[in-house]
């Protein structure tokens, strides 16, 4: 009987199953696309608008993940931004976070194009620019874009006070000193954040201009989608009904493919926001997140004649599985993107097998890029597990996580009935499969829970923030705020034993580590889980 036994499992092993999955047509939450929700720090000079945990649970309760996050400076046009305003708006990244929500940022200072001051002058703007950089630091693991606004009404870079330096309205009368003024302000943006935030222009003419040999960071939002005279400027146009030339339609669905698209519409124009052309055109320049907050008129008529469903579907990416199959230690696993988009920020698949004996997960990285998972092709991953895992009996999953963050709401959803577990944050492969040979493995390991774990954390000056350190991509500590670059780092393992003594962790084995950052007399402490992916 043992034999027979034995002869069974070496044949399931060997010739593995298959199994095919449904498609859904439901509408979920998932990270960085959908239709997203406007938000603005308020026009008061003297009060500041916080945001509403309740809100954001409401919203992402309707699918909602992401929010526009407008922070308005009028009131420090000629003066540095007050402490208590960069502490707000911690708060606010603080309450995305919990929400587990994400949001596109814009500067901007003045909400009218008839305000008596529309912007600062560029050297106050530029000093702006670094004021708020740490913070961005501090929280990119929830901003999903950073948009270009500083210059003009609701920073659309359009209407200014600034003139001289920045030109007027017209982009085509701009000189090139004035052109060259714009770009230092981008320039400053980028410079000043970390490479896995996305930057967003207004018009295809600042990034054509600017960096004519592309820009891997810089995509685009279009405050005027579907409008006229070519989206109010997106595209160049000389009347009100003209389309775009072939040149710069061809430009914009290539500096989409893996870069945000995101805006609005700002009027009705029939036939172009009617349904039947407002998803083709969302589907041929790669959109991932339109607002839904504006313009209503558009939203209702979408509703009214049944494409608001598709979009909440399909703006962004929407991951199907089709079918996996797994045969001799090889996982084979097809799915399809049937999103309007690619993702913009790069994030890894893993394969993580579950002994259905012992209820060890292990995660073995099965894609490093998902961002070339694209729309409309058929995506087939492959995996050998041999010497991954002990030999066993293991439940198979696709977990698609946010490399910043491991609260499973970030992580994303496949499309298909009866796969997603919610409380994991993993896709079901619905395979229960045999794997021999094996080595002694590397478990998925929780969130370390440490005797005595000491955190100091005090606040730091302009801008008030508590210092972080963060593990990033389970290879390397990221540190933000610190009072001082004179630092020093030591890494202990659970024995007490120094094990590193930089930001470079990728040479650690797997295990629980202490991370002790001594700076100014004062010591930080944070506590971490090394994986071997």
């Amino acid at each position: 009987m043992k034999n027979l036994l034995l002869m069974l499992l070496l044949t399931v092993a060997a010739h593995g199953q298959n199994v095919s999955y449904t498609a859904s047509t439901e509408s979920f939450p998932n990270p960085e696309r959908g239709f997203y929700r406007y938000s603005s720090s308020g026009s008061s000079s003297t009060t500041y608008s916080f945001l509403s945990s309740s809100t954001l649970n409401s919203y992402r309760a309707q699918n909602h993940t992401v929010i526009l996050r407008m922070f308005y400076l009028q009131q420090f046009v000629a003066s540095p931004i007050s402490s208590t305003f960069l502490a707000n708006m911690q708060t606010d990244f603080n309450t995305i976070r919990n929400a587990g929500m994400k949001v596109m940022i814009r500067f901007a200072y003045s909400n009218s194009e008839s305000a008596a001051v529309l912007d600062a002058t560029k050297a106050q703007t530029l000093a702006h620019i670094q004021q708020v950089a740490p913070v961005i630091q501090a929280n990119r693991d929830v901003i999903a874009s950073y948009q270009y606004g500083w210059i003009g009404a609701w920073g659309e870079t359009y209407y200014t006070s600034q003139g001289a330096d920045y030109g007027n309205e017209d982009y085509n009368s701009y000189t090139a000193t004035q052109w060259a003024n714009r770009k230092e302000i981008l320039d400053a943006m980028l410079n000043s954040t970390p490479a896995e935030i996305p930057v967003q222009v207004r018009y295809l003419q600042y990034k054509q201009r600017f960096y004519p040999n592309g820009h891997s960071r810089v995509g685009f939002y279009n405050d005027s989608f579907l409008g006229t005279w070519g989206d109010s400027g997106t595209f160049s146009v000389n009347s009100s009904t003209s389309a775009p030339s072939n040149t710069e339609s061809t430009y914009l669905t290539t500096q989409t493919d893996i870069l945000p698209m995101t805006g609005e519409t700002n009027m009705i124009n029939a036939p172009r926001t009617n349904c039947s052309n407002a998803v083709l055109e969302m589907n041929k320049y790669n959109w991932s997140l339109i607002n839904r907050d504006y313009l209503t008129a558009n939203i209702t008529n979408w509703t009214s004649n049944g494409c608001f469903a598709e979009m909440e579907r399909r703006l962004g990416y929407r991951f199907e599985l089709t079918n996996s199959s797994f045969a001799n230690n090889v996982l084979t696993l097809n799915l399809t993107n049937s999103g309007y988009a690619n993702v913009y920020r790069a994030r890894k698949a893993f394969l993580v097998l579950k002994n259905t004996t012992t209820n060890v997960e292990y995660s073995v990285e099965i894609s490093n890029d998902i961002r070339t998972w694209k729309k409309g092709t058929a995506i087939q991953l492959t995996k050998d597990v041999t010497g991954s895992v002990p030999a066993g009996n293991y439940q198979l999953y696709l977990n698609l996580p946010d490399p910043l963050l491991s609260n499973a709401m970030y992580s994303i959803r496949c499309a298909n009935t009866g796969t997603w577990d919610a409380t994991k944050g993993f896709n079901n492969l619905n395979q229960t499969v045999v794997v021999t040979g094996g080595s002694s493995g590397n478990p998925v390991g929780p969130d370390p829970v440490l005797s005595n774990p000491v955190v100091t954390s005090p606040i730091v000056s302009s801008p008030t923030l508590a210092v972080e350190i963060l593990f990033v991509n389970n290879s390397t500590l990221v540190i933000t705020n610190l009072p001082s670059q004179n630092f020093s780092i030591k890494v202990y393992n659970l024995s007490g034993r120094i094990r590193a003594r930089s930001t470079d962790l990728s040479g650690l084995r797997r295990g629980y580590y202490v991370v002790k950052l001594e700076c100014n007399g004062a010591v930080y402490t944070k506590n971490i889980y090394k994986q071997l992916y």
